[in-house]
């Protein structure tokens, strides 16, 4: 047997409250509150079983006004529709329920058949209402990924066609692909590579305008579409921007080897189509993948030398201070930084990167001790043994600055970082 929808009738008065349980108690499983208090606690313990409220406004304890201002603080009240019982003359009160977010109302003395018409008009508008609310929320279901909650591959190529197709302004399409990905996964687990997922997706979110249009379009592939550029240099000025994230990681929770190249195409200021710039995109995505990975190329602008071929110094940085890594990323403005996080880390990079490490700097600053440990486990990776190394240590620490020399560093940069005296140092030994 189907069960009876309930309806929560709040009225002070025995006589009214008998009223209409007379009338809709072969349609409503009843339930009686003589209070706003009442009312608001047979709502707390029912909840979404209430399909309806018939609510006084002149009650004891809590009035009816009331109980509306306190619906609102409500989620579960303020989606059941409430119909409140007034009398003719209360004009002021009832325009006030209606500005609290009453549905309709009903007078007293009771007529059963305008009743029944009025609470049968609400429930049915309300039910409509929610079959609107269910198919807009199957529709961004259906248009979003479920793991990062942006656009999928199919919204995507179909809101940027439509832009497209209306639009003459300069546009910007922009490939992103995480860097050896299923090393990622194969390496920490997938837990970690879906966070790095959500991280780029996130990132993306936050990075560029709530105009653009952003998209997961693979498994670790992403697509940004910039809409009515002011000029192409802000389009590169924004793509170099976001590389330079994921080259240095200034605060991002993604393991340290963690790169994305990017591939991007400009339009002109003319018509253009999905396929032809997503094309293009693609063909600057395979040469950023190309040229060493962790970077972008645009379409039809060729390329300066990448920062992994071999007239390119690079430099690997051990440390956990953001401050260090931010502050070192710019003194080293004319090398590649790799930046890890523990010695451990160093094994992503040996097979890229063995023979081609140029500074290995060792950040003992942070630590409590002399440093002696880490630099014995940094110094122990066998890749990086014949590698020069720079200590970073606590300004003053003599202890931490005799450890590093008695370990063979051929320099030292105290912390914090003062970027002028380490650009000095880091170009003389370079």
């Amino acid at each position: 047997m189907h069960e009876k929808y309930k309806m929560l009738i709040a009225d002070d008065l025995d006589i009214d409250r008998d009223i209409l349980r007379e009338i809709f108690e072969d349609d409503f499983d009843i339930l009686e509150a003589t209070n706003g208090k009442e009312c608001m606690d047979l709502i707390r313990q029912y909840g979404s079983e209430i399909r309806i409220v018939l609510l006084d406004i002149q009650m004891p304890v809590a009035s009816g006004i009331d109980v509306l201002q306190a619906r609102h603080t409500d989620p579960v009240f303020s989606s059941i529709p409430v119909v409140v019982i007034t009398i003719n003359d209360d004009t002021r009160s009832l325009m006030e329920t209606f500005r609290l977010g009453a549905t309709d109302y009903i007078t007293k003395p009771f007529i059963e058949e305008i009743i029944r018409y009025r609470i049968d008009n609400v429930l049915s508008t309300h039910q409509i209402e929610e079959v609107v609310r269910e198919r807009e929320t199957f529709r961004i279901k259906a248009e979003r990924d479920l793991m990062t909650g942006i656009y999928n591959k199919v919204t995507t190529e179909h809101l940027i066609s439509n832009l497209l197709a209306t639009n003459d302004l300069i546009c910007a399409m922009l490939i992103i692909d995480i860097d050896d990905f299923k090393q990622v996964n194969d390496v920490h687990g997938h837990l970690i590579g879906d966070q790095v997922i959500c991280t780029v997706a996130d990132l993306l979110s936050r990075y560029f305008r709530k105009t653009d249009v952003i998209g997961r379009i693979g498994g670790d592939e992403f697509l940004v579409f910039m809409l009515n550029l002011p000029s192409k240099e802000l389009a590169r000025q924004k793509v170099e921007d976001f590389s330079n994230l994921f080259r240095y990681k200034p605060d991002l929770t993604a393991p340290a080897n963690v790169t994305v190249s990017i591939g991007m195409a400009i339009s002109q200021p003319c018509p253009s189509t999905y396929e032809t710039l997503f094309r293009q995109a693609d063909e600057a995505l395979y040469n950023a993948k190309r040229n060493g990975k962790g970077q972008y190329t645009e379409y039809g602008i060729e390329k300066a030398p990448d920062m992994t071929s071999p007239e390119i110094l690079v430099s690997l940085l051990l440390s956990s201070s953001r401050d260090v890594r931010s502050l070192l990323s710019k003194a080293n403005e004319k090398t590649r930084l790799l930046t890890i996080f523990s010695p451990k880390e160093a094994q992503y990079f040996k097979k890229e990167f063995s023979g081609k490490i140029h500074l290995f700097y060792i950040d003992i600053s942070t630590g409590s001790d002399n440093g002696d440990a880490l630099l014995e486990q940094a110094l122990d990776i066998d890749w990086l043994q014949d590698v020069p190394f720079i200590a970073i240590c606590r300004e003053g620490d003599m202890a931490q600055y005799a450890a590093a020399i008695e370990r063979g560093a051929v320099d030292i940069l105290p912390a914090p970082i003062d970027m002028t005296f380490a650009k000095r140092r880091i170009l003389h030994l370079s």
